[in-house]
């Protein structure tokens, strides 16, 4: 279930960015309807790209919360400050190797920017 938030008048949806991880950049556009498009380069320069729909929250003005899960399980939970250009991001993928629910997972920070 998606949960848009129209208390503010977005500042995200409906634009485009870029998000700089220290091995990946990636370009994202959201659309009104909640979902985003993304295409991301990692460090060797591998290419992925792919459309998720999003559970998104904004918080305030310039704070936004987003989640989603990709078709592979792979799940991005993002704190996104556009005011100070930050993304704070909490990746979690399937791993055998791991005990428990046989998952890792990892905060990473980035920077934000639209164009």
């Amino acid at each position: 279930m998606s949960m848009l938030s129209m208390q503010y008048a977005s500042t995200l949806l409906g634009r485009q960015a870029i998000i700089d991880f220290p091995d990946s950049h990636a370009e994202v556009r959201y659309t009104a309807q909640g979902d985003m498009f993304w295409r991301v380069q990692d460090a060797q320069g591998r290419v992925s790209e792919g459309r998720e729909h999003l559970s998104y929250l904004q918080v305030s003005d310039s704070l936004h919360f987003l989640n989603w899960m990709e078709k592979n399980g792979f799940t991005v939970s993002q704190v996104i400050d556009t005011s100070q250009g930050s993304v704070q991001a909490f990746w979690s993928l399937a791993d055998t190797r791991a005990g428990g629910g046989q998952r890792t997972s990892m905060f990473v920070e980035g920077r934000f920017r639209f164009f």
